[in-house]
């Protein structure tokens, strides 16, 4: 009976899990890349679902995508007829979504695969100033100058859904793809709607103001530019970033709609991008716990929602990353799969955690 055969080489190694609280104060700039134009600024990243490609949009009328896995840049698209900003990724990879940003203000469907159009979004009849894709379907929604909130479907040319609003400024879906929000920064409120009622009133509305705290830095007390809006990934806190010295978390379920929970003070001051409207400069962790934002010209903080804010409801952050001495963050976004986050400004940075950096300050453990 002739022996067994031996395998001569090991199966693939799975990817192993590994806590973000035990790797998050390691992060370090591992990769830079220089694709844009000289003095052209990147005003978006996102990352598809499977944490395997990034893109980013920059003011040199350039969609830029790279390779997680690999650590490189893939390709470089043109967008010069119309421009382009806040590209999104689908749920299928190879697809994104995208504003243009001249021309005319059509929301455009594209195959990164060919570099051709499915699809075009018509209907705004101003810049497109926020974009989001829904987590759960082909459903999306953007906000506009024109003082609408469009809803829409991948697979028709047409929205199914408009809001009449003035100014809204920032759109987010909740993990469930059910409520989503919308913030207008005029208003000085983050609305929250139904997905199947939407065509009726808010069924929340919050109230944000901090007149105490912006007193330092303006008289009279103004309100910073809102940058993103984010939910957590259990749905229970809302990210609210601003242009200012702080951004704001607010409790989702709150009774008391007219305060916030918390500030997120940036002790650093905030990132100054040429170009005022970004994908915004802040973000959660995929778990939650954490916020990663820019800060100053170089710096990039971490902030831990485990722990409490100090008796004026300013939470500090609980590290800084070391620098990154030749971009600063001014847009920033997480890996959804792996442990790996991006910055940008003139430049796009891929962070991974390092292996011997120093130990994090304690923290208490959820």
């Amino acid at each position: 009976m002739p022996a067994p055969s031996i395998p001569t080489s090991r199966p693939p190694r799975e990817r192993e899990a590994v806590k973000l609280s035990d790797t998050i104060h390691r992060f370090r700039p591992s990769k830079a890349f220089q694709n844009i134009s000289p003095g052209a600024e990147i005003t978006s990243l996102d990352f598809d679902d499977k944490g395997e490609l990034c893109i980013a949009s920059a003011d040199d009328e350039t969609l830029q995508l790279y390779d997680c896995l690999a650590g490189k840049h893939s390709k470089t698209l043109y967008s010069k007829k119309y421009g382009c900003h806040l590209a999104k990724f689908t749920h299928t990879s190879t697809n994104v979504i995208y504003a243009s940003t001249k021309g005319d203000d059509t929301i455009r469907y594209l195959s990164l695969h060919d570099n051709t159009y499915i699809r075009y979004f018509r209907g705004h009849r101003r810049i497109v100033n926020s974009l989001e894709v829904s987590p759960v379907d082909d459903q999306f929604i953007s906000c506009s100058h024109d003082d609408t909130v469009r809803l829409w479907d991948l697979k028709s040319p047409n929205c199914h859904g408009i809001l009449n609003l003035p100014s809204p400024t920032l759109a987010a879906f909740d993990p469930s793809g059910i409520i989503f929000a919308v913030a207008s920064h005029a208003a000085a409120n983050i609305m929250l709607y139904d997905l199947r009622n939407y065509d009726k009133q808010p069924f929340t509305t919050f109230t944000v103001s901090d007149d105490a705290y912006l007193s330092s830095f303006s008289y009279p007390a103004r309100m910073p530019a809102w940058s993103k809006l984010e939910f957590s990934n259990d749905g229970k806190l809302m990210l609210l970033g601003t242009r200012g010295h702080a951004h704001y978390i607010i409790d989702s379920f709150a009774e008391n709609t007219a305060k916030f929970l918390y500030r997120v003070h940036r002790p650093k001051g905030p990132t100054n991008p040429n170009k005022s409207e970004t994908s915004g400069d802040v973000c959660f962790t995929p778990d939650g716990r954490y916020i990663i934002g820019g800060q100053g010209e170089r710096s990039v903080g971490v902030w831990d929602t485990a722990m409490p804010p100090d008796e004026k409801k300013s939470l500090k952050p609980f590290c800084e990353l070391v620098e990154n001495g030749r971009s600063m963050a001014s847009c920033v976004a997480f890996n959804p799969r792996t442990n790996l986050f991006a910055t940008a400004h003139k430049e796009a940075v891929f962070w991974l955690p390092e292996q011997h950096a120093p130990d994090p300050p304690q923290s208490p453990q959820r």
